[in-house]
C-alpha cells in the first residue's frame, strides 16, 4: 500500500486551509459590498417613486460639478493630512466627518421607511454605540448605511454615461494615487492611525467583527476597503434603477465579480501592499452597464 509523503499531505492541507480562508474573507468583503448596493437599490427605487410623484426634488449633477467638488475635497483633505501638528484636533475632525457622512446617509435611507423621530433614534443609538463601544461590526454597519444613502441620493441626479466617464477617470486616479504619488496611501495611513476609517474594515474571519477598532492592526486580521471603491460602482448601479431593476441587478453582479478579482489580487500578493481596488470593479461594472443597453 502506498502512502502520500508527509510533506505532500501538509502542503495539501495548507492549500485547502488557504482556500477556505480566502473564501471566508471574500464572503465578508463581497457581502458588505452586496449589502451596501442592495440597500442603495431599494432606497433609490423608493426615492425615484417620490420624485415621479413630485413629492421631493433631487439635484442634477454635471460631470464638471462632480469632478470639481471631488478634487477640491481631495486636495483639502490631503493638505490636512500633511499637516503634522495637533493630532487630537485632527482626530476630532476625522470623527466629525465620519459621523456627518454616516448620519446624513443613514437618515436618507431610514426616512424612506420611518418617521423622522424614529430615524434619528436609530442613527443616534448606532452613533452612541460607535463612540462608546467602537466594534468593527458597528463601524461597518454605520458606513454601510451611510454610503448607501449617499449613493441613492446622488445616483438619481447623475446620468449613467457621466458615471461611466467618472469610473474611468477615478480608476486612473486611483492607480496614480496609490502607485505614483502614493498620497492615497498616506491619507489612509493617517486615518488608520487616528482610528477613523472612511471605508469598510474587512475582518478575515467573522469572529473578528467583535474586535475594538482602536486595537486592530491592518494586514494581520483585517483589510481596508475604501468607501470610494464601493460608492462609485454603486452610483452606476442605482443610476439605471429608473429604467428597470433588472439592469441594476446585472451591473451589481458584474461589480461583484470585479470585487472578487480585486480581493484575489490583494490576497495573492507575495508581500501585502495597498492596491488600487477600484479599477477591476469599475471595469466589470462598465461591462455590465453596456450589456444592459441591449435589453
Amino acid at each position: 500500500m502506498k502512502h502520500n509523503p508527509p510533506k505532500i499531505i501538509r502542503d495539501r492541507k495548507a492549500k485547502n486551509e488557504s482556500q477556505k480562508q480566502f473564501l471566508k474573507g471574500f464572503l465578508i468583503d463581497g457581502g458588505l459590498f452586496l449589502l451596501t448596493s442592495v440597500i442603495s437599490i431599494i432606497s433609490t427605487f423608493k426615492l425615484n417613486q417620490l420624485v415621479i410623484d413630485n413629492k421631493i426634488y433631487l439635484p442634477k449633477i454635471s460631470l464638471q460639478d462632480f469632478l470639481f467638488s471631488f478634487f477640491l475635497a481631495a486636495f483639502c483633505i490631503l493638505i490636512f493630512v500633511l499637516y503634522k501638528r495637533h493630532d487630537k484636533i485632527k482626530e476630532m475632525i476625522y470623527k466629525g466627518l465620519f459621523l456627518i457622512i454616516c448620519f446624513w446617509g443613514g437618515m436618507t435611507v431610514l426616512n424612506l421607511w420611518l418617521p423622522v423621530f424614529g430615524s434619528i433614534l436609530v442613527m443616534g443609538i448606532l452613533i452612541i454605540l460607535w463612540i462608546e463601544k467602537p466594534l468593527v461590526l458597528i463601524h461597518d454597519l454605520l458606513i454601510t448605511i451611510g454610503l448607501a444613502g449617499t449613493t441613492a441620493f446622488f445616483g438619481l441626479g447623475i446620468n449613467s454615461s457621466v458615471i461611466v466617464v467618472l469610473l474611468v477617470i477615478f480608476s486612473f486616479y486611483d492607480f496614480f494615487a496609490v502607485y505614483k504619488t502614493k498620497h492615497m496611501v498616506l491619507m489612509a495611513k493617517d486615518m488608520i492611525d487616528k482610528k477613523v476609517i472612511l471605508g469598510f474594515i474587512i475582518p478575515k474571519e467573522f469572529k473578528y467583527f467583535k474586535e475594538d477598532i482602536n486595537k486592530i492592526k491592518i494586514n494581520e486580521k483585517f483589510l481596508i476597503l475604501g468607501g470610494g471603491d464601493v460608492i462609485f460602482p454603486s452610483l452606476l448601479i442605482v443610476s439605471v434603477v429608473p429604467f428597470g431593476l433588472i439592469k441594476a441587478v446585472v451591473i451589481l453582479l458584474f461589480s461583484l465579480i470585479g470585487s472578487f478579482l480585486s480581493y484575489w489580487i490583494v490576497m495573492n500578493q507575495k508581500e501585502k501592499e495597498p492596491i488600487p481596488a477600484l479599477p477591476p470593479v469599475a471595469l466589470l461594472a462598465i461591462i455590465g452597464y453596456f450589456l444592459t443597453l441591449f435589453f
